[in-house]
């Protein structure tokens, strides 16, 4: 991997470390993991949020990066996290899963946020030797670009997105479109997970902005300046999580599973408990197989794990109310007595090791969002697979960024058709063998050929050729 010749400065909503009992230590992410061995080699500085009451430390052992943390008050944090970042921009940039908030004092705070972060930036740019390369991450961000633009006009700059950029007509909704369109062309680069996430931006940009030409990945724009506008598929750390699949603390977890779900076919849910993740929907399919298939009640266990996500907000509320409504439903009607429930709902976290094994037991894994981004428990569930010799099957929602990259080896869903996923379920479980390895062995190698390293690279190279013009 390639690396640009200047320190490294990511900007982002969290700081990339956690308290834990041992003290400060790098958090586990994703992106922290990927972008560990680049900050070591480059060094640099990470620009976030800070929320932990008693500060964070200006550096913490084995990251490579200062620490420059960003204070926000409790409103601030209800009004720019909770409020517009969370009720207006995530489910406008999911297709209308649930109906946006328009709220203008949301916007006002969302406006002020940004600029303490770039504030921020700009301090930590005023030290720097020579001009960094600035990535700015994620949704909550969208106005940096150009407001770090003016504090470091040397800088190349890049903006990478996590979740889907939705299609004009959505985006148009959003009083303040041009501000963020405009905030974000600021950058030299701008990152999205598929071409479609990219293509519906430039139409966005060429629909709002007229004189925009889309060149391939170039932007010109009206005063001759270019910007890249790419499609880069974020994803794991594959040896990792190789390694996680066949480690001892994983064949442990996974003797115990095997021994509780004896005898059963295992369909698994791994997801954050979000409204866009399409659980209710997968319950519901799972309620159908078991009426249509009688046969199946005492062969066949469910088990979702439900990651707590967003408590305080109420949508999020009413969701974890909903599901564990449809738990408890679907295990009153088809709980035979003495027998085990059909359905496990496990609403927590669970160890990457347990996590392994679960992947591992799993015969189908149902990553069935009705819109995601990119949804990377697909990929983590493949390599776990492969790894340990598996012949899991994949059910995909054909909603998310995943699936233009595992084509057909997926079994792909309509969410949204819950009859119709529920025969797919069924099918999954009767794939041959072979089958079942080849579509593994295939996905696999996909993610092998494009792992999280590699997006590392393919970004930071983007944002130093940059755009060039005026």
């Amino acid at each position: 991997m390639e690396l640009p010749e200047r320190p490294l400065v990511i900007v982002a909503n969290r700081l990339p470390v956690s308290r834990t009992e041992d003290g400060w230590q790098p958090a586990s992410g994703g992106l922290v993991t990927a972008l560990k061995p680049v900050i070591e080699q480059l060094g640099g500085a990470w620009i976030g949020w800070d929320d932990d009451p008693e500060g964070v430390p200006p550096r913490v052992d084995d990251f490579n990066a200062d620490l420059h943390p960003v204070s926000l008050t409790e409103q601030e944090v209800a009004e720019y996290y909770h409020g517009f970042a969370n009720r207006t921009l995530w489910p406008l940039f999911h297709d209308l899963v649930v109906e946006p908030v328009i709220d203008r004092g949301w916007w006002r705070t969302y406006e002020e946020v940004n600029r303490r972060f770039a504030d921020t930036v700009r301090k930590v740019v005023a030290d720097a030797e020579v001009p960094p390369l600035i990535w700015i991450q994620d949704y909550h961000l969208m106005l940096q670009p150009e407001l770090v633009r003016s504090a470091s006009p040397d800088s190349p700059i890049g903006f990478f997105l996590h979740t889907p950029f939705p299609p004009p007509e959505l985006f148009a909704r959003l009083p303040w479109r041009d501000q963020i369109l405009h905030g974000l062309l600021a950058a030299d680069a701008i990152g999205f997970h598929t071409r479609v996430y990219r293509d519906n931006f430039v139409r966005s940009v060429q629909q709002l902005y007229p004189g925009v030409t889309a060149l391939g990945e170039t932007l010109v724009l009206p005063d001759g300046r270019q910007i890249r506008a790419v499609a880069h598929p974020i994803s794991i750390d594959v040896q990792e999580f190789g390694s996680l699949a066949v480690s001892d603390e994983t064949e442990v977890e996974l003797a115990e599973l095997e021994q509780q779900f004896a005898g059963r076919k295992v369909l698994l849910g791994v997801d954050r408990l979000d409204y866009t993740k399409g659980i209710r929907h997968r319950l519901q399919s799972i309620e159908l197989l078991l009426e249509r298939r009688p046969d199946l009640r005492g062969t066949f266990a469910f088990v979702q794990i439900a990651v707590p996500s967003r408590d305080d907000v109420e949508e999020y509320r009413r969701l974890r109310t909903s599901v564990e409504t449809e738990v408890g439903r679907i295990n009153g009607r088809f709980t035979e007595p003495g027998k085990d429930v059909p359905v496990h709902y496990l609403y927590r976290g669970v160890p990457r090791e347990a996590l392994a094994a679960y992947y591992r037991l799993a015969d189908v894994m149902c990553v069935t969002p009705l819109k995601d981004g990119m949804n990377l428990v697909a990929k983590e569930f493949v390599t776990v697979q492969s790894a340990a010799g598996g012949d899991g099957v994949l059910l995909l929602s054909e909603f998310c960024g995943t699936a233009m990259e595992f084509a057909d080896d997926a079994v792909r869903s309509n969410p949204f058709d819950v009859e119709g996923q529920s025969y797919l379920m069924e099918s999954a479980l009767t794939l041959e063998r072979e089958d079942r390895r080849a579509r593994i062995a295939r996905m696999a190698e996909v993610v092998r050929d494009g792992d999280v390293y590699r997006w590392v690279g393919d970004e930071l190279a983007g944002i130093a050729e940059g755009g060039h013009g005026p």
